[in-house]
């Protein structure tokens, strides 16, 4: 279960780094039917691993949006586009 919490850390890390909020709540619906599916298979036990997993989607993405900003600010990269909104 330890590769999981791992391997979904990472996909918040990457979701951080590229994608706005909206992505991750997305991929936190995604997780979160995950964790309502593992916990009727495989019982209680594994509840709290499937919540440990959600918690490390959103540590991942809060530190690649912090990665993100940092890298913006050294002047490694540039800022996303700017989206042009309709009046």
């Amino acid at each position: 279960m330890l590769y999981a919490a791992t391997l979904h850390l990472l996909a918040g890390a990457v979701t951080g780094s590229i994608f706005k909020v909206r992505t991750l709540l997305l991929l936190l619906g995604l997780v979160l039917a995950e964790t309502a599916v593992f916990t009727m298979l495989h019982g209680s036990r594994s509840g709290l691993w499937a919540l440990i997993n959600l918690l490390a989607v959103q540590v991942g993405y809060f530190a690649g949006a912090y990665s993100r900003a940092v890298l913006e600010q050294a002047g490694v990269s540039r800022p996303g586009v700017p989206t042009r909104r309709l009046p």
